[in-house]
């Protein structure tokens, strides 16, 4: 599959990643890929608009699409609605219902945006050229996408003087479903109105085989969308595992495993036996988004670090959902849960990378959020530093490199910085030094809960080479 050049002077579809206008986005959009591939597929000319405020004129149809609620719509089609050229537009994803609290709205936007592409008039006048039952029209789960669809955007990043690695998601990973749904039902979860994990595609509907002029694959790794691999039954993820296994290629599952399943499940065994003996790209991810399940979680490392003792393992941590201006108490409380997984994961050698919900922004100490995850999100920090430590070192980095301060240690215990603290060193006068806003946040969140400050010095010293204990699993 070659690379597509629409020139100026033609007509064609334009298709648009809204939150690659926006915000920038590390991952490509499966659902715009796929267009493209069956575009592709019938000769059709399209192209990925990378101007918010392209010309309409240059577009017969246009498919937009959202993943996250908190992205801008482009300039382009918020001078459409109302005119004419709205008609041109071909609109979904996740971003356009994600956040809706009606459970029945919620719902039925869901139904509609899963199936819209399937019933799009456009599309349906099309050929099907991928089999299965439909004639015309697009297959979503057997669609091949056009892995070619982002060189025009990458080739721009790279003349801005970004290097090509920065953007190997865009062309190095062959990407797919190959089952949907989930059992979970976690509320801040698009999936959880779902009750079961069902196969949707085959390996060899996206696994794409292109190679260079030196015969190497031009995209040599795998990467999958799954929403719960391992909740399906064993008679779909033993068979798609093995076959990912059998490709001899590096995959990961990027939105993580159940690591629950490894404890719950009879087959628990089974998963971490054949999972330590496949040839995983990165860390292997798992989730601890809930305190609640420490137990599982616990007993699931234990059969986990036993087939993986020395194999890289991250699990998202998610935070900040459902906080507002005043729920002092409930921020307390997530930021407590955050910590003490925190505390399990060191304590079985395991790296935490945390996700915040949009909704952290919301609490007045938003920013305390922000600074853990900049410490564990990082593993040479997270690994070697308590997050005390990483945010003093912040302070002494600005006090050497801003201020030319060069006398003083790299890092204080936090009794030597209050002593600091108490003898004047700090404040806003010329003479003495401010404090970063990692320090800031921190004293802040000291001076909110004073009734907790015992508590939070504690965890904010919690170290992995000090919580680290191989005898839990060995």
């Amino acid at each position: 599959m070659k690379a597509l050049r629409v020139p100026p002077v033609y007509k064609c579809i334009g298709l648009c990643d809204a939150d690659l206008l926006d915000n920038g986005t590390r991952h490509p959009n499966l659902v715009l890929m796929k267009i493209a591939g069956f575009l592709f597929d019938n000769n059709v000319l399209f192209e990925l608009i990378l101007d918010p405020k392209a010309n309409l004129d240059r577009y017969e149809h246009v498919f937009m699409s959202r993943v996250f609620t908190f992205t801008n719509l482009p300039e382009f089609y918020t001078k459409a609605i109302g005119t004419p050229d709205e008609a041109k537009f071909h609109i979904g994803g996740t971003g356009f219902y994600a956040n809706d609290t009606s459970i029945r709205q919620y719902r039925k936007k869901r139904e509609e945006d899963f199936f819209r592409l399937d019933h799009d008039a456009y599309l349906n006048s099309f050929v099907n050229h991928r089999g299965g039952h439909k004639e015309k029209g697009i297959d979503m789960a057997r669609q091949m996408p056009y892995y070619h669809l982002y060189d025009a955007y990458v080739e721009k990043r790279i003349k801005a003087g970004f290097k090509r690695d920065k953007y190997k998601d865009y062309h190095k990973y062959s990407i797919g479903f190959l089952t949907r749904g989930c059992v979970r039902h976690c509320p801040f979860c698009i999936n959880k109105l779902e009750n079961q994990v069902c196969q949707y595609s085959k390996l060899e509907w996206f696994l794409d085989n292109e190679r260079d002029e030196k015969g190497k694959l031009v995209r040599p790794y795998i990467y999958l969308w799954d929403d719960n691999f391992l909740a399906a039954d064993r008679t779909i993820w033993e068979p798609l595992l093995q076959e990912l296994i059998a490709t001899k290629r590096p995959f990961q599952f990027r939105q993580g495993l159940d690591e629950r399943m490894l404890a719950q499940s009879p087959d628990g065994e089974l998963m971490a036996q054949m999972l330590s003996q496949s040839k995983y790209h990165g860390d292997f991810i798992f989730a601890f988004d809930n305190w609640k399940d420490r137990e599982l979680i616990e007993r699931a490392l234990k059969i986990w670090k036993h087939y993986n003792p020395k194999k890289g393992t991250k699990f998202y941590l998610f935070c900040g959902f459902k906080l507002t201006e005043h729920s002092h108490n409930k921020f307390y409380k997530d930021v407590w849960e955050l910590f003490q997984r925190i505390k399990v994961l060191m304590s079985y050698g395991c790296v935490g990378y945390v996700m915040r919900h949009e909704d952290y922004h919301k609490y007045e100490i938003s920013n305390l959020y922000v600074q853990i995850a900049r410490w564990c999100n990082q593993q040479q920090f997270y690994k070697k530093m308590s997050f005390w430590e990483f945010v003093y070192r912040n302070q002494s980095y600005w006090e050497e490199h801003s201020k030319g301060i060069t006398d003083r240690p790299h890092l204080k215990t936090f009794e030597e910085f209050e002593e600091d603290l108490n003898n004047g060193y700090y404040g806003e006068r010329k003479d003495q030094v401010k404090m970063c806003l990692p320090l800031q946040s921190v004293m802040r969140t000291l001076d909110k809960f004073p009734e907790h400050r015992e508590e939070l010095l504690e965890m904010f010293n919690y170290k992995m080479e000090n919580l680290v204990n191989p005898k839990l699993w060995e």
